[in-house]
């Protein structure tokens, strides 16, 4: 499938989706949003995609809603769309591993966008904002709950209520981010962390991410039986791969896993 506002290129099991407007810091505009919709559907059905990296073109990871081209007056009040439609939804719902390289500027809705990911690989250049008060909006974009998640309660509000922009520095302090990294070296270590991660059972994976997301809302005893349907997926859809993985351990030699590739 190709695609006018982002980039997306497949290497070594690898999903690298570039937003493509630096002009604009890869504002979030209808087109973009709908292309970013069609390609997380895109890698969530590929069974070659085992991992997916998320970056920005330019000096930019994601200025947020191009103010020029979304209309907000409705924002808040769009009933008519389906909660699991909207595009954060979309990339927070992929099975696989995702990883957010932001290499400069995470606002509103990027900073959504980067916190729909997994995990997030931050440039020390990168900066961070949830800029919804200054331009007299509450919370959109999903950012209220992912930050409350990321980062807990009353340091999301803390942003929230100040709209501060805050340093890759301080990102890691509070648990933002993952790693901070030179700027330079951004996208590569990211795509070192995705081609790592591919190299691990991808049902595995994607069975431990359902396991950890369900936990948000769940009980522990609530959540035992998410476990167990998770590990019986895991058997029925990949067992070849738990063999292998246990007969390359007794070998001491490196696994290789296939997931659902012979499928394909």
């Amino acid at each position: 499938m190709s695609y006018k506002k982002l980039i997306y290129e497949l290497e070594d099991h690898v999903a690298t989706v570039t937003l493509n407007r630096p002009d604009v810091l890869n504002a979030l505009d209808p087109e973009l949003l709908a292309e970013l919709a069609a390609v997380c559907e895109q890698v969530d059905a590929d069974p070659v995609v085992r991992a997916v990296v998320i970056t920005g073109a330019g000096r930019a990871f994601c200025a947020g809603g191009d103010i020029k081209a979304v209309s907000f007056a409705n924002q808040g009040g769009n009933m008519e769309q389906k909660p699991e439609d909207h595009w954060a939804a979309r990339l927070l719902g992929i099975s696989k591993p995702t990883i957010a390289a932001v290499n400069g500027i995470a606002a509103g809705g990027g900073l959504s966008l980067a916190l729909a990911c997994d995990l997030r690989i931050a440039s020390e250049q990168a900066r961070f904002s949830a800029i919804f008060a200054r331009i007299g909006m509450s919370v959109l974009d999903g950012a209220g709950w992912l930050l409350s998640h990321a980062i807990g309660q009353s340091r999301a509000l803390e942003l929230l209520y100040t709209a501060d922009k805050i340093d890759a520095a301080e990102a890691d302090r509070i648990g933002l981010v993952n790693h901070v990294v030179p700027h330079d070296e951004t996208l590569t270590r990211a795509l070192e962390l995705a081609e790592k991660i591919a190299g691990n059972p991808p049902v595995a994976l994607q069975c431990s991410k359902q396991v950890v997301t369900a936990a948000n809302n769940l009980s522990y005893l609530e959540h035992l039986p998410v476990q167990w349907a998770a590990m019986d997926r895991n058997l029925s859809l990949a067992r070849h791969d738990i063999v292998e993985g246990a007969s390359a351990f007794a070998e001491k030699r490196e696994p290789r896993f296939r997931g659902l590739e012979e499928e394909s």
